[in-house]
């Protein structure tokens, strides 16, 4: 049932992106972002398996605006390690790496609506879970291929 559920939200997401002519990085957002969300959704956890190839590719997807990117991974990935230092118990070490990965394919100007929405996002999975320590990296990954894509 788990492999229907994939396969029909992930082919979704492709037709919205195929419709909307979006750029490369969302559809390897949508195909990474479907399987790290359910990651950490049952297991608390964002594997580097996962992240980290994410963030080169969407890196490497960045080349023609490269010191853009690097700055929109410094600036995302530093605010959730501000975060992260500070309040360990509130984000994994998973959402840092994860947002450094996002931030290469959010412009400056995204990266406020970013954290605001993805935020957004993860105060409604606690609501719907009506559990207040829930992961963030579905929140994130949702925004980023929100904006990014729509």
């Amino acid at each position: 049932m788990t492999t229907v559920l994939l396969a029909s939200f992930l082919s979704s997401l492709w037709t919205v992106a195929a419709v909307l002519d979006a750029p490369p990085s969302s559809y390897l957002l949508a195909w990474f972002g479907i399987v790290l969300a359910l990651t950490d959704l049952r297991h608390h956890r964002l594997p580097d398996a996962l992240t980290l190839p994410l963030g080169a590719a969407l890196l490497l997807l960045q080349f023609q605006r490269l010191g853009e990117a690097a700055f929109g991974a410094l600036v995302f990935g530093g605010a959730h390690l501000a975060v992260r230092t500070w309040r360990p118990r509130f984000m994994g070490g998973g959402d840092v790496k994860l947002a450094a990965a996002l931030g290469a394919i959010l412009t400056a100007p995204l990266l406020l609506p970013a954290a605001i929405l993805s935020s957004a996002v993860t105060l409604a999975i606690a609501a719907v879970k009506g559990r207040r320590a829930v992961p963030h990296g579905p929140g994130l990954l949702a925004a980023t291929w929100a904006l990014t894509t729509l």
